[in-house]
């Protein structure tokens, strides 16, 4: 297992870290004995770090990591959780879910405590309750060893909120495809240097960057590197980094832990050679040329008087296409009944990106062709 450092705390950290929220199930709920074992294997084979949050499974994560955590594994590992801001309604509200928090881990501290998800609006709303009082309060009390955020918004927003108080740590969305999007690598590399811990979280994009892959992409790997995974190629673009601390995957299965720390094992900062970050290039500009919409997701066009949700139906399409995996849309689609588009124009006033086909004109070509 290689291991880097948080800074702040010259902590050592594998780079490998597991995300508790894709742990093994039966009948809809957490399969406790299997996710226990799971985790004891993942920290059995160097994975020191633990991230969980009070909303996964179900609100069960953090139970079952406590369960985890018994028997001298606590004392092995760093563990992480986070703080659901959109239950924060008053400042008392954030120490009574800490409280249940440290309740449900079995534990008296955590050594990461972030906030969940921050965007413009909900880092708006903690500041004005009194979030950063209460994190220093952790900290100085040793209840939390480090404080931070995760984060999901635009790159000006991560710039505002990295200004905005005395972080430890980040945690962003990053992987091949998300270099220039939301915190972007440059705001990963504006975090490391302000001397923050980066963690990341989605590398292999939520399962998309292993799953299924255009021909042309794989022939691409193929070429360059003979029979390494796509999982191995994903990682190996964040290993390369020396600016990230640890990369989370949400292991399900021992074949999951065991392949992950094979790859954590072999990689490290520079293990990319030039020609490897070449075909990165190419392969991140395969999957662009792959686009059919670019829709952002900014909503303008919402709410569409005839109840069409048009950037969840445009981002969806978009994903597929990038993939080569319709059936994801096909079944997406047909989750529940859409309305249909009447042609009234109110859309195409209100975008700001304006599309090489028409909205209206492109819903009702996506309609067509996804009838039986």
């Amino acid at each position: 297992m290689q291991y880097r450092l948080f800074p702040r705390e010259s902590q050592k950290v594998s780079a490998l870290g597991m995300g508790c929220m894709r742990l093994p199930e039966k009948d809809g709920a957490v399969d406790v004995p299997r996710a226990v074992a799971l985790i004891r294997r993942a920290v059995d084979g160097g994975v020191n770090y633990l991230d969980t949050a009070y909303t996964y499974h179900n609100q069960q994560s953090e139970r079952v990591v406590g369960e985890a955590l018994r028997d001298g594994y606590r004392e092995r590992v760093l563990l992480a959780t986070k703080l659901p801001v959109w239950k924060v309604e008053k400042p008392e509200d954030m120490e009574a879910v800490f409280a249940e928090q440290l309740a449900k881990l079995g534990v008296e501290y955590v050594d990461v405590y972030l906030l969940h998800a921050l965007d413009r609006k909900r880092f708006e709303k903690m500041r004005a309750l009194g979030a950063f009082a209460f994190l220093r309060r952790l900290r100085q009390q040793g209840r939390a060893r480090m404080v931070g955020f995760s984060f999901h918004d635009e790159a000006d927003v991560f710039h505002e909120i990295l200004a905005a108080f005395d972080w430890d740590v980040c945690q962003v969305q990053m992987n091949l495809l998300d270099e220039r999007r939301q915190a972007t690598m440059d705001g990963v590399r504006l975090a490391a240097q302000r001397g923050m811990g980066v963690i990341v979280m989605e590398p292999l994009r939520g399962g998309a960057l292993t799953k299924t892959a255009p021909a042309e992409v794989d022939a691409l790997y193929e070429a360059c590197a003979p029979g390494r995974s796509r999982a191995d190629w994903a990682f190996r673009y964040l290993l390369d980094r020396p600016e990230i601390t640890t990369i989370l995957s949400g292991m399900s299965t021992p074949g999951q832990v065991d392949e992950n720390l094979r790859i954590f094992d072999a990689a490290g900062p520079g293990c990319l050679t030039a020609a490897e970050r070449e075909t990165l290039a190419r392969v991140r500009e395969a999957y662009e040329k792959r686009i059919p919409i670019g829709c952002t997701g900014c909503g303008y066009c919402q709410p569409c008087p005839q109840g069409v949700k048009i950037p969840e139906i445009f981002q969806a399409y978009d994903r597929a296409a990038m993939f080569d995996d319709r059936a994801a849309f096909r079944a997406f689609y047909a989750k529940e009944e859409r309305p249909g588009c009447v042609g009234c124009l109110a859309c195409e006033s209100a975008c700001p990106q304006h599309f090489a086909m028409p909205i209206h004109l492109r819903i009702q070509a996506i309609a067509e062709e996804m009838r039986p």
